[in-house]
């Protein structure tokens, strides 16, 4: 008879060892996270915007900022073990989630805010005139420095849905019940064009309204603040699809060969209404792979995300959204995908991105972006776009980027989830 004293095997002493080692480091780690939470929100607390922004201001909101790419970094890390303990160590396929896509924008984005507010508090430092493009930055409206949030809060139940309808009889897109035409039985997908029930298609915001004034103007070289919430900036999509564009992978670009010729610019660009089609920016992205739920009988009719690359866009009218609302989805697309490569590789120097970023995709040369803010984005991005390279300057533009823009961004990949993309459900009507 063994002895209820006698020892365990070794295997189950080890077993037994690492677990108790493992749920150790995981507290370690998730205290490691509450602690520096309770820092950023400390660091934010300390900056007091005066009516100078002076050298303290700036220094303040860099702090911050490395303080939460910190946060996102221990995030990251529990979210690393979480799927390790769940799928083994071998993390490749964690990190083509739309999880991991998040955390890397927000580490990235911080990192970036970072270094503009350093750069701004050193040239305050050096004393002479700010130049124009930096000017931008010191205006207290446009986005809240400090604030863990930009703009307006979130959009109400109420909003949405009437921004949902607006949408159905802009674009046509409602079918209803002839006994009772009020009903409506399904509405058009525009991202597949097949018709689906009202609940399976977002009222999907291109532009975030949550950027405020003074970063649209950037952006835009106007203030759109009122037309974001009208459908000029709105679709109606496949929600799956609506999370793969707000992941990323997916965008949208002109109905053109991707290197087209000069004449089939010109014809795309005088031709109305204008056609648009969808381009896989981010082919690694797991939400690609995602089943479209497609109501027919045909089972050659299903399909995946990734399958709407190279697919028009279905309109049952002539309306269509705003060519700048539509590229600047586009670019930030871009900008993401060039952090989220540049991340991998300084993580892991073997990891070789599956394909580079796109030249050509968006080949027209309508002004639909200001220029300084485009060379500032191109900065960013690095050689591997032409993004700038078809805008005409005009009298009163120069070669200067302006970051304004790009630092509202960064804001914005940091708090989106919370602030822009909120639930599409409606009430009972």
């Amino acid at each position: 008879m063994v002895s209820s004293s006698a020892k365990a095997p070794a295997s189950m002493s080890a077993q037994t060892s690492d677990r108790t080692s493992g749920d150790g480091r995981r507290e370690t780690t998730k205290k490691e996270y509450e602690f520096l939470r309770l820092k950023v929100a400390d660091a934010r607390e300390k900056i007091k915007p005066t009516h100078s922004f002076d050298v303290e201001y700036w220094t303040a909101a860099a702090d911050a900022s490395e303080l939460s790419a910190e946060l996102y970094e221990a995030e990251m890390h529990l979210a690393i073990r979480k799927w390790k303990e769940e799928n083994g160590n071998d993390t490749k396929a964690w990190w083509i989630t739309s999880e991991a896509h998040h955390l890397v924008d927000r580490i990235k984005a911080s990192h970036y805010e970072k270094v503009r507010y350093r750069n701004q508090a050193a040239q305050i430092e050096r004393g002479g005139p700010l130049r124009r493009a930096s000017q931008g930055l010191l205006t207290p409206s446009h986005m809240g420095f400090g604030m863990s949030k930009v703009g307006v809060g979130k959009r109400t139940k109420s909003q949405q849905s009437k921004f949902k309808k607006d949408l159905i009889n802009f674009y046509d897109a409602a079918i209803n019940n002839p006994r009772k035409p009020e009903v409506v039985l399904s509405v058009h997908d525009s991202a597949t064009g097949h018709e689906r029930l009202k609940s399976a298609v977002t009222g999907a915001h291109l532009v975030p309204r949550s950027l405020g004034k003074d970063i649209l103007v950037a952006i835009f070289g106007a203030d759109v603040e009122e037309e974001l919430n009208t459908p000029l900036n709105g679709l109606l999509l496949h929600t799956d699809v609506e999370e793969a564009m707000d992941d990323g992978a997916i965008a949208i670009v002109p109905n053109l060969p991707d290197d087209p010729s000069t004449q089939e610019v010109t014809v795309w660009e005088s031709t109305e209404p204008k056609n648009y089609k969808w381009r896989v920016i981010d082919p690694e992205a797991e939400i690609l792979d995602e089943p479209l739920e497609v109501i027919s009988e045909d089972p050659a009719s299903a399909m995946t995300i990734r399958d709407l690359n190279g697919k028009q866009l279905s309109f049952k009218n002539d309306m269509r959204p705003r060519a700048r609302y539509l590229f600047f989805l586009f670019v930030v697309a871009q900008l993401r995908l060039a952090w989220r490569q540049e991340y991998r590789r300084d993580r892991d120097p073997s990891y070789v991105p599956t394909k580079q970023l796109g030249k050509g995709f968006w080949a027209t040369k309508g002004r639909y972006l200001e220029r300084p803010f485009l060379l500032a984005l191109a900065d960013e991005i690095g050689q591997d776009t032409n993004i700038v390279e078809n805008i005409p300057m005009v009298p009163g533009d120069d070669n200067e980027p302006n970051h304004t823009g790009v630092v509202g961004i960064a804001k914005l990949l940091q708090f989106r989830r919370e602030e822009d993309y909120d639930s599409d459900e409606e009430g009972t009507e």
